[in-house]
């Protein structure tokens, strides 16, 4: 394989994720400024719907090619040494390795992956009792229960949560 199209690769696939980063960066951005500066609270045009999810695209499209026309540029000055550079190697795998697990840690810490939250165990069992809503006290008050509501806000049944993880686990 000519290394032009190697460094392509190392340059694309943490590319992917750096494109990723900017794109919802400038999103976030593009956002706010709508926000604070032009519609505020007021009702948004439909035309804004339409408009961000195409810049998130371009941006993003651009800045991944972006990189991959920069491997390839790169790779194709370092053609006329018979030699692969293995640190070039190491750091496109190591970036593309921190880039995954910053995501798998990120949607650990949100419960996405991994054990659920005492907050999503206590809306799952009142949701599974039929009750309308659920609430727990502050975390710092020591006091583990779950409290399901009913349709006009009343608290209807206040359950420990050692109750909860143990039917949940059945």
């Amino acid at each position: 394989m000519k290394k032009r199209f190697l460094y392509s690769i190392l340059f694309g696939i943490p590319g992917f994720f750096i494109s990723l980063i900017v794109s919802f960066v400038i999103f976030g951005v593009a956002v706010g400024i709508l926000w604070i500066y032009v519609f505020g609270d007021n009702p948004w045009p439909s035309s804004t719907e339409k408009i961000l999810p195409i810049l998130f695209a371009l941006i993003f499209l651009t800045v991944w090619i972006a990189s991959i026309a920069a491997g390839y540029v790169t790779g194709k000055k370092l053609e006329s040494d018979p030699a692969l550079n293995k640190t070039h190697i190491l750091v496109s795998g190591g970036l593309t390795i921190m880039f995954i697990l910053f995501i798998a840690l990120q949607q650990l810490s949100v419960g996405n992956i991994g054990p659920k939250s005492e907050d999503a165990l206590c809306s799952e069992f009142c949701n599974q009792q039929g009750y309308s809503g659920s609430g727990m006290p502050p975390r710092n008050s020591g006091e583990r229960t779950c409290s399901c509501f009913d349709n006009s806000g009343r608290e209807v049944l206040k359950v420990p949560l050692d109750n909860i993880d143990s039917d949940t686990s059945k």
